[in-house]
């Protein structure tokens, strides 16, 4: 039995490119794949006020709410602050006089507000004044 190189060659060629579209003939021809069905979603848990149960532990009630600051009249004793409690409409309180239950404003500063809750007091600071564009005279809008 003689074997020839170039006929051995052309048949291992011929053999080659036989498995060759045979294999991307079944990649391409294959059916899709069908679609996952959709995956179980839960909502996400309810959120739940967890303040009364912090001041159980020893969280000040001043920590509860949200104190902004909109003006300030620092005089001593007689200081006035201007208040917007826990985002509802800015309302003006004196010294001594309580902002909400367990919380009274125990002093206004020049920048600042003290709040103090069962004994504690907190630091408000005030937001920083807006940059005059140019000493002097400021025209206000009318």
């Amino acid at each position: 039995m003689h074997f020839n190189f170039i006929t051995l060659a052309r048949r291992g060629a011929m053999l080659a490119c036989a498995a060759g579209v045979g294999v991307w003939g079944a990649l391409l021809l294959a059916p899709k794949p069908q679609a996952l069905p959709p995956g179980l979603t839960a909502p996400p848990p309810a959120r739940s006020d967890i303040a009364p149960l912090a001041q159980w532990f020893g969280a000040s009630a001043s920590s509860a709410i949200k104190v902004v600051i909109v003006g300030l009249i620092s005089a001593g004793e007689r200081g006035t602050a201007v208040l917007r409690v826990d985002g509802q409409a800015p309302q003006a309180y004196r010294v001594g006089q309580p902002l909400a239950q367990g919380v009274t404003l125990a002093g206004v500063e020049a920048d600042a507000v003290v709040l103090s809750a069962d004994g504690a007091t907190q630091r408000v600071q005030a937001p920083a004044a807006p940059a005059l564009s140019s000493p002097g005279f400021v025209p206000v809008p009318r």
